[in-house]
């Protein structure tokens, strides 16, 4: 599928949705000096798992983006691509793990059955990924959590053997009205190839049901909160993500590589979410024609 947008257009593109993803999170933290003086004293206070921020709006995973929220959750999804000759099924698993209030990591693990036409098919693991963060500001509509992406050799030698680590910045904010948005941005670096490439996201959540704001206790303050979970079952939300990477060094300079997805997600019961997406490249020449992706997320 060849995209109507020509490259000139995305490049000039590319820095705008950057630019987006750091002036929307911060347009809507009007406390955001206060939390920062604020902040820091608390980042060995033990970990509460909340679905909502203390104003009620809604936390919800993105497909293609990180959360700038901590938790404990994992995640079995399986995405299928198709291209010109070839088909690409992929199952991950993948541990969000929060040791304190703030601090946390992400471990992915990537399985690979590959086929493609004269050639054969192939499969298994690919590299490991280890995601140590911290969540730097929290306030009642604004996230930021820095992390360092580290990617591992450990997979198989048809899917494994690169080394890269990425350091970037996590962002969630509340747009009102049930609407959040998450946003990425990060430095990816491959030892192996000696390659960089700008790593960024967008992706915007509304969120329809679950509970009401009044439903909501705050833990910051002296309500009653004698569970660690609120109930978000029965809580539907519709996705819009555009996620990219932009190469900054090596043979491919300056290639913007754009994909959307449209996807949906629903709360089944408290602890137990089901999603699915369509995605499609929007840039040209791209690798691949269309793809799917469906999963579970359990939190604990």
């Amino acid at each position: 599928m060849r995209s109507s947008i020509s490259l000139h257009a995305m490049k000039q593109l590319t820095p705008c949705i950057v630019i987006s993803a750091a002036i929307s999170s911060f347009g809507f933290a009007g406390d955001l000096q206060k939390s920062i003086s604020n902040n820091g004293s608390d980042f060995f206070d033990p970990f509460i798992h909340l679905h909502a921020s203390p104003i009620g709006t809604p936390y919800v995973h993105s497909f293609g983006i990180e959360p700038a929220f901590t938790g404990r959750d994992l995640f079995i999804d399986h995405t299928y691509i198709s291209g010109d000759g070839f088909t690409e099924h992929e199952t991950e698993i993948e541990l969000e793990w929060a040791f304190t209030k703030r601090l946390g990591v992400i471990v992915e693990l990537p399985y690979i059955y590959e086929d493609e036409k004269g050639v054969g098919s192939a499969k298994g693991f690919g590299d490991i990924a280890i995601v140590p963060r911290a969540l730097l500001i929290n306030t009642e509509r604004f996230l930021l959590t820095a992390q360092v992406e580290t990617v591992l050799p450990t997979g198989g030698s048809n899917f494994g053997g690169d080394t890269a680590i990425a350091p970037g910045i996590a962002m969630w904010n509340d747009l009102g009205n049930n609407f959040t948005l998450n946003s990425i941005v990060s430095v990816e670096h491959g030892f192996d190839a000696d390659e960089t490439e700008l790593v960024y996201g967008l992706g915007l959540v509304k969120s329809f049901g679950g509970n009401q704001v009044s439903d909501i206790k705050d833990p910051c303050h002296d309500h009653d909160h004698s569970h660690d979970h609120v109930s978000h079952a029965g809580l539907f939300n519709l996705h819009l993500e555009i996620t990219g990477s932009t190469p900054v060094n090596g043979p491919d300079e300056g290639d913007i590589n754009l994909e959307g997805l449209l996807g949906i997600s629903y709360s089944i019961i408290e602890d137990l979410d089901i999603r699915a997406g369509y995605f499609v490249p929007l840039t040209s020449p791209n690798d691949f024609s269309q793809g799917f992706t469906t999963g579970l997320i359990f939190h604990f």
